[in-house]
């Protein structure tokens, strides 16, 4: 119909390659939202619905696009939302149908199938099977600091509240409990502090249940001895076992080892091993710069900008007016500190940070203080004239928009 429309969000959590692990080169899939306008509602060459088609074409491309970047995994957790809780998009339609938990699920496992088979993902698993419950090949060891650790993911919180219970619970029942999880330990030659191995125990127990909803992606090659992203691209493959690599040092230690415990450890007869050689991963940081947006910074904010001005997304034509209206908001020409609106030719403007700028009052009141990066006010002010009309244009007819179309609204309601 020539007007845009909203129809899907996607939050990600980037952890690159000059974070601290274990977050390091990590991706965190925290929310994606979508309302169901998508036109045409018709089936794909596959079967499935072109809608689905397209929005798992959508999660695959920017997997790929992490993958190239140079991060090694992904985790998502699939958490259904509830009728009346909204993660991005504020007041879905009331028709539309939200998820259940085995939905979602089947819902991420097609996807997953897809970038399997594109070669994006090498390796699906579950965040309980990868860091809590490896294989007996693995022999790195099995700790809570090893899981990545994301904003509002399920684990940390959880861990949080049994750290917190066992301070308050001194009960001889968990005493039981925590001797039977050190003696499972023991057997296990599991290694670490008392402490950490009764947390990972605790917390095991509470994800055993519902693993399957924690997903655990690999984009790159993983050592299976050390539990280590191979960075190199210098790896060691099985010639019998599917994806069973080993990195340069685990291989020399394999070799070292006595032919008993070599791989497979279970069985007499052993694999042999192949060099691969690829390229090193690449520095994370793609030389973009940051642009900032007090709409776009978090999920709470973008939807707490959408409850306070009513930009809803339950029919099509509010979705249309709130699509228009968070556009406008996204190029308007407000301060960045006091977010009221400012003469251009005084602006004074970050060097790094895209779409960063801030009015002649506040620099005058904070300084070089008032943002993190230098800021510059433009030195040829015979431009900024034209480009300050072609802002004021531009909000002009943003404006003239939403007033037709709540003219017409209004119209079509009497």
């Amino acid at each position: 119909e020539g007007v845009d429309v909203c129809l899907f969000a996607m939050y990600v959590q980037e952890y690159g390659s000059a974070s601290p692990s274990p977050n390091q080169r990590h991706v965190y899939l925290a929310y994606i939202d979508s309302v169901k306008y998508f036109r045409p509602e018709i089936k794909s060459a596959s079967g499935e619905a072109l809608r689905t088609f397209v929005y798992h074409e959508i999660l695959i491309g920017y997997l790929d696009y992490c993958k190239k970047q140079g991060f090694v995994s992904c985790s998502i957790w699939a958490c259904p939302s509830t009728k009346r809780d909204d993660y991005v998009l504020y007041c879905h339609p009331t028709a539309q149908k939200m998820p259940r938990s085995d939905k979602l699920r089947s819902w991420y496992q097609n996807l997953i199938k897809k970038a399997v088979r594109e070669g994006v993902v090498v390796e699906r698993n579950t965040l309980y099977d990868f860091f809590l419950q490896p294989t007996s090949e693995c022999k790195a060891v099995i700790s809570a600091a090893c899981l990545p650790y994301c904003e509002n993911d399920f684990w940390p919180g959880e861990a949080e509240k049994l750290l917190e219970k066992k301070d308050d619970d001194t009960s001889q029942k968990n005493d039981i409990q925590a001797g039977r999880a050190l003696r499972v330990a023991k057997r296990d030659d599991r290694k670490g502090n008392p402490e950490d191995i009764l947390l990972v125990h605790k917390l095991g127990e509470k994800m055993r249940t519902m693993k399957e909803d924690f997903i655990m992606l690999c984009l790159q090659q993983f050592c299976k001895h050390c539990h280590q992203p191979i960075l190199s691209g210098k790896s060691w493959m099985c010639t019998c076992c599917k994806n069973f690599h080993l990195c340069d040092q685990c291989h020399a230690e394999e070799l070292s080892a006595p032919q008993k415990n070599r791989h497979p450890a279970a069985t007499k007869q052993k694999h042999a091993f192949q060099r691969i050689e690829e390229e090193p991963l690449p520095e994370t940081d793609d030389g973009d710069p940051t642009m900032e947006s007090k709409y776009f910074d978090s999920r709470t904010d973008f939807l707490k900008h959408c409850q306070d001005n009513q930009y809803q997304f339950d029919t099509l034509r509010r979705a249309k007016h709130s699509t228009m209206m968070i556009l406008y908001n996204l190029h308007d020409s407000a301060c960045s500190a006091c977010h009221r609106a400012m003469d251009q030719r005084f602006a004074w403007r970050c060097l790094v940070c895209a779409g960063c700028k801030f009015c002649d009052s506040c620099y005058k009141q904070d300084g070089e203080n008032l943002h993190i990066h230098k800021l510059k006010q433009a030195d040829n002010q015979q431009l900024l004239p034209n480009y300050t009309l072609q802002v004021s244009v531009l909000s002009l007819s943003f404006v003239l928009d939403c007033y037709v179309l709540d003219l017409f609204c209004s119209v079509v309601e009497k």
